[in-house]
């Protein structure tokens, strides 16, 4: 790009390739709807105001353009596709910038897994931004299929398509001055480079532990009371809106017109599925605007904020200088896309993708492979107690849990079905080393049948929620003939399976055939009772991770992560 070229198109010395006339623009600045023509060339906007001609000429009164969108904290993995599958499930939304922590994979084949992600990520009109994992595994009471210190992160660094450190979750390494920690921190600052957090359940003088030590967000506000504890204290506030984690009704209540600024928008977790229905970024921004936030303000935070958080200079806006990275809205409270356009080409328009992307072949030690100890009936009974017991209990649309006690007096059907209680077992499945844990679980509705999937954050071991012994061996052997996935089963039978080969958590086959058969999956609900005002996968998902309070179960055994120990039960 010749700078003296755009000058003179600036300058109304030449024509620009395109000018949108006289158009609504959102104007995230001033966060203001102005009319106005757009001059676009070479990739770059190139000029806002009036009288400005273009080889091709766009007139329609209807339009509103709005600056595209950026994820700002989202893990590829969790919608089950690669990169360059994601891309074509994101772009017709919107959002052209991801800030991509790929712990998930990370935690299964450890640098590989990075690798495999930059690799694809690389000629997508999707700009990935990726995020080195902090923390693999997120924390020393589990068995991930990967560890990652300083010295292995540090390599990546050098990577252009490396933007950070991802979301630091183990505050007990961050306050006792871990050496490795603190040094995954130090040289990410050495690079120019951001740092991530996830603050879940820390009280104020946590918090400025956490700022003190260099990390900038948090994404796990769940109260408004809890992102205006955040932006005192500097750090900017991830709005989510995931799969489970549903914050954006709550938080949003914590925006003014004068800390706007410090708030962002992301997904975290979505399902394909969810993504498919609801949208992403896009639904985040109808959410906050039904909230009573200002539809200009709310369009600032889903783009200008974030590049302004993530050193992003020349995305964020539509201005001069700024590259031509924007959607024309035919609604603008509504969010209704019609056209996406990247460095001034469209990527997607009426809801779909208009570019091809085939990625690349996966590594062979990436494939699914489940290493499960020899598992029987009895390797899923509970043993029974008279006394009362700790048990997980689900919320609703949350990760997190609340630590109850209950007798647990299993029926022939192996479960407590008057109170709601089954059995939750995560099995240890990357080296072999037999662990497995039981715990008694409420809160998923299930009537009969198991629900099993290798998706279990952080360390993604196997994890199944049953009713029957037998129905929760038959999903562990379904998943582990398939190399991991998800499955449903009831009385012997398997209703639904999604297979994911690529290290049990992502598939190649195309976006929209995983959504399908995801509703499949959410199909199966109804026949095993679950509950279906939530997503009892995904909050299944998340029962084995153990940085987000109350109580969660890993292969070691019960955790209390408000106490960072193991329970008895």
């Amino acid at each position: 790009m010749e700078k003296q070229y755009l000058i003179d198109i600036a300058a109304k010395k030449k024509k620009a390739a395109v000018v949108f006339k006289d158009v609504a623009v959102i104007d995230v600045y001033s966060r203001e709807t102005i009319r106005t023509d757009v001059a676009i060339d070479s990739g770059y906007i190139v000029a806002i105001g009036e009288g400005y001609e273009g080889e091709t000429e766009y007139h329609d009164p209807t339009w509103t353009l709005a600056p595209s969108f950026i994820d700002s904290h989202v893990h590829i993995e969790s919608s089950m596709v690669p990169p360059h599958e994601f891309a074509k499930a994101v772009l017709p939304l919107g959002v052209t910038t991801v800030i991509a922590d790929p712990h998930e994979i990370a935690n299964v084949n450890g640098a590989l897994g990075i690798e495999y992600m930059l690799a694809d990520a690389k000629g997508l009109p999707l700009d990935v931004r990726m995020m080195l994992p902090s923390c693999v595994p997120a924390t020393p009471f589990e068995h991930a299929g990967a560890k990652l210190y300083a010295e292995d992160l540090a390599p990546f660094l050098g990577d252009p398509g490396v933007h950070g450190l991802g979301e630091v979750m183990d505050y007990p390494s961050v306050e006792a001055g871990s050496e490795d920690m603190l040094q995954k921190i130090a040289q990410t600052e050495l690079a120019g480079k951001v740092v991530d957090g996830h603050a879940s359940g820390l009280n104020p003088d946590q918090l400025n532990v956490y700022r003190t030590a260099g990390i900038m967000t948090d994404h796990e506000c769940t109260t408004a009371e809890e992102a205006i504890e955040r932006v005192r204290r500097g750090f900017y506030v991830q709005i989510r809106e995931g799969s489970v984690a549903r914050n954006v009704e709550k938080v949003s209540r914590a925006i003014t017109e004068s800390n706007a600024h410090r708030f962002l928008f992301c997904t975290d977790d979505k399902h394909l599925d969810d993504l498919v229905a609801e949208g992403g970024i896009d639904y985040n921004i109808r959410m906050a605007i039904r909230q009573g936030v200002k539809p200009e303000t709310a369009y600032a935070i889903a783009s200008l904020h974030a590049a302004e958080a993530y050193g992003l200079k020349d995305v964020g806006a539509i201005a001069p200088g700024k590259k031509a990275n924007f959607v024309i809205l035919s609604d603008v409270e509504s969010v209704n896309i019609e056209t996406v356009y990247v460095d001034g080409e469209v990527v997607a328009r009426a809801g779909k993708a208009t570019f091809e992307a085939e990625g690349i072949e996966v590594p062979k030690p990436m494939k699914g492979e489940l290493k499960l100890p020899d598992l029987t009936i009895d390797s899923f009974r509970l043993p029974i107690k008279e006394e009362a017991v700790d048990v997980i209990q689900v919320l609703p649309n949350s990760l997190l849990t609340k630590r109850v006690r209950h007798v647990f007096n299993p029926d022939e059907s192996g479960a407590n079905l008057n109170e709601d209680i089954v059995t939750l077992a995560v099995i240890e499945r990357h080296h072999g080393t037999g662990h497995m844990a039981l715990a008694p679980v409420t809160g998923f509705g299930l009537k009969r049948g198991a629900l099993a999937a290798t998706v279990a954050h952080d360390s993604h071991n196997l994890v199944i929620a049953g009713v029957s012994p037998e129905d929760m061996l038959l999903a562990a052997e379904t998943l582990e003939k398939v190399g991991g996935g998800v499955v449903a089963v009831s009385e012997g039978e398997v209703l639904a399976v999604l297979p994911l080969e690529i290290g049990g958590l992502m598939t190649r086959r195309p976006y929209h055939e995983v959504a399908d058969v995801l509703e499949q999956l959410n199909d199966a609900l109804d026949v095993v009772g679950a509950h279906r005002h939530f997503n009892p996968y995904l909050t299944m998902s998340f029962l084995a991770l153990p940085v987000i309070p109350d109580l969660k179960l890993t292969d070691m055994g019960l955790f209390d992560v408000t106490t960072f120990s193991f329970i008895g039960n």
